[in-house]
C-alpha cells in the first residue's frame, strides 16, 4: 500500500513510535511545516491508517493528537514467512522429515475438525463448493473446474509460497483437508514446489454424484 521512503512512511513511523502526537510535533521532528504535515494526516486518516483524538488544553480550543489504526499495522514490513521457515527448520532438524509431516497432518486436521460441522447434510457438491471457498478465504484464488479426471481444485495464489519451495510438506494440507472433509481420493496434478505456476488437485467424485 505504502511503498518506499516517503514522508507519508515518515508520519507513521513517528507515530509507531511515540503512540500519538500532534501536527507541530511532528512538523518539528520531521523538518517540515505544519501544514504540510496536516495535509499528509488528513490524506491517512481518509484512507484509515490514523485516528485524531481531540485533546483538551488549559487555555484555548482542544489540539488533535494523531495515532495509528490497526489498519496501519499491515504498512510496517513483516517476516512471518521468515519465521515460519525457521521455526520449520528446527523442527525438521529435531524429529526430521517425520515430524514435518505429523505437523502439517494436525494443521489439516485441525482445520478439518473446525469445517465438518458446517458440512452436514450437504451432497459432494455442496460441500466441495464450500470447501473452495473456505480454502479461497485465505487469498489463495482457489478455483474448481470438471474435467475427466474428476473435480480439478487449482490454488493460482499460494500464500505460503516461498515456506512452500522449501518444506513441500505444505502442499499436504489442501489434499488432507479435501481427502478429509469430501471422503474422496485426492491427487495432486500441478505444483509450485515441481516449478509449475501454481497448485492444483484432483478430487476423485463418488460415481454416486457423477454429474454426467
Amino acid at each position: 500500500m505504502i511503498a518506499g521512503r516517503s514522508t507519508r512512511m515518515e508520519v507513521l513511523e513517528l507515530l509507531r513510535r511515540k503512540g500519538r502526537a500532534s501536527a507541530e510535533t511532528m512538523s518539528s521532528e520531521l523538518g517540515l511545516t505544519p501544514n504540510a504535515i496536516r495535509q499528509h494526516l488528513t490524506n491517512l486518516e481518509r484512507d484509515g491508517f490514523v485516528v485524531s483524538h481531540p485533546e483538551r488544553s488549559r487555555r484555548g480550543r482542544p489540539s488533535l493528537l494523531f495515532s495509528l489504526t490497526e489498519r496501519a499495522d499491515a504498512v510496517f514490513p513483516k517476516r512471518y514467512g521468515q519465521l515460519a521457515t525457521m521455526v520449520l527448520q528446527e523442527v525438521q532438524e529435531m524429529g526430521g522429515p517425520e515430524a514435518l509431516d505429523e505437523v502439517f497432518a494436525r494443521v489439516a486436521q485441525r482445520h478439518a475438525t473446525a469445517i465438518e460441522p458446517k458440512l452436514e447434510g450437504l451432497d459432494f457438491d455442496e460441500k466441495l463448493r464450500s470447501v473452495v471457498a473456505w480454502i479461497g478465504r485465505a487469498g489463495t484464488l482457489a478455483e474448481q473446474t470438471e474435467t475427466p479426471e474428476g473435480v480439478k481444485v487449482t490454488i493460482h495464489n499460494c500464500p505460503f509460497r516461498n515456506t512452500a519451495l522449501k518444506f513441500p510438506q505444505v502442499c499436504t494440507i489442501t489434499p488432507q483437508l479435501l481427502t478429509r472433509l469430501l471422503d474422496a481420493a485426492v491427487s495432486q496434478a500441478d505444483s509450485i514446489h515441481r516449478h509449475d505456476s501454481y497448485c492444483s488437485f484432483v478430487v476423485q467424485r463418488p460415481a454416486a454424484s457423477d454429474p454426467h
